[in-house]
């Protein structure tokens, strides 16, 4: 085991390092249907943890605004590496770059999730939203509620 070390070092030393890991190659596309009209941005967050989802978009790993055609929208991840992710979104009818809510609290722009995830008196779970993107392209559809 005394003679593992120094082979490791001298093989590092003379460039016979092990080749560098592939570049994440995946590909999410997520097709929007349900729109209700072609007026503002869809804005979409993708997670890879449980970790702030749905509602903390500083804790995505990606957030992506696409303009909306007619009552359909597509947003594309590209460049991930294999593995589940969740995307939650919403339709920013009026173009303010936030979800507007009514005086109840209540969102009054359309949402959607992977899997149409909806949670019970509340938000949706990443495990109930997660989708397994395997190396490709992988697609999805979401539909929008109101």
């Amino acid at each position: 085991m005394l003679l593992a070390a120094p082979s490791l070092a001298i093989a590092l030393a003379l460039g016979d390092a092990p080749p560098p890991a592939p570049a994440p190659s995946a590909s999410l596309v997520v097709e929007v249907d349900g729109l209700r009209g072609g007026a503002g941005t869809f804005r979409a967050w993708l997670y890879a943890s449980g970790d702030g989802f749905p509602v903390r978009p500083e804790k995505a790993l990606r957030r992506l605004a696409v303009p909306i055609s007619g009552s359909r929208a597509n947003v594309v991840f590209d460049g991930l590496s294999p593995g589940s992710y969740a995307v939650a979104a919403y339709h920013d009818e009026n173009g303010n770059g936030r979800l507007d809510v009514d005086a109840l609290g209540l969102p009054s722009e359309g949402l959607a999730s992977s899997n149409d995830a909806r949670g019970f008196m509340g938000l949706p779970s990443f495990d109930d939203a997660r989708v397994e993107v395997t190396g490709g392209e992988k697609r999805i559809v979401v539909r929008v509620v109101y």
